[in-house]
């Protein structure tokens, strides 16, 4: 794969209606790719609140009162969900869990643990260009997960100004024409305002 079929199947993504969800898209290597070449994963919304309420309270409280606020219906939602890390894993045509042998995944934290350790398969950068991620850890400055998307423009200076990325945030968006409703959308890199700890880091393939 080349950076430009990489920015090319990662636009793809958002013709997809896609719902957010940690820990959902892409696929395991004991999964195996897909016939079905989408982002996301199947999603049933009733049983992951349900499981949510029974694991982590506090963050299904914080869901439901998002939901009330936002006004969409939950009837509504897709029925594919997606994070930001297994989106950026699915453009990049590979498994969340190939980073090591022992199968770590390509998650927030772990993408920037190669990138500024053994550099297997990221490469930091001084200057944001189209093709490289912007990436900070967990947790986030409001306490929630990391995050990471692709830079899609840049300033005269290499500063990122446009990106592709997966984002709860994102489905509340309204959609640009021709396109569905979907976490999976481009946007201004306003999410990572105030992130003191984001990097930017290449696909060393790409470098």
């Amino acid at each position: 794969m080349t950076l430009q079929d990489f920015l090319a199947r990662a636009r793809l993504g958002t013709a997809t209606p896609v719902f957010y969800w940690l820990g959902s898209g892409g696929w395991t290597r004991a999964q195996g790719r897909p016939a079905l070449d989408a982002p996301a994963t199947s999603f049933d919304i009733e049983s992951a609140l349900a499981q949510k309420k029974r694991e982590e309270p506090r963050v299904y409280e914080k869901y439901i009162a998002g939901e009330r606020t936002s006004g969409i219906s939950r009837a509504s939602l897709p029925k594919l969900a997606c994070d930001c890390s297994g989106y950026v894993c699915w453009a990049l045509g590979v498994a969340r869990d190939s980073r090591s042998a022992e199968g770590a995944w390509f998650d927030t934290n772990g993408i920037l643990a190669d990138a500024n350790g053994e550099r297997q398969w990221f490469v930091p950068l001084d200057r944001a260009v189209p093709g490289a991620l912007l990436v900070h850890p967990k947790p986030s400055k409001e306490g929630g997960p990391g995050h990471v998307g692709i830079v899609t423009e840049v300033d005269a200076a290499g500063k990122a100004t446009r990106m592709l990325h997966c984002s709860a945030v994102n489905y509340l968006l309204t959609p640009p024409p021709g396109l569905p409703r979907s976490a999976i959308a481009e946007t201004d890199t306003t999410y990572f305002d105030g992130e003191e700890l984001t990097q930017v880091v290449m696909w060393k393939a790409f470098a």
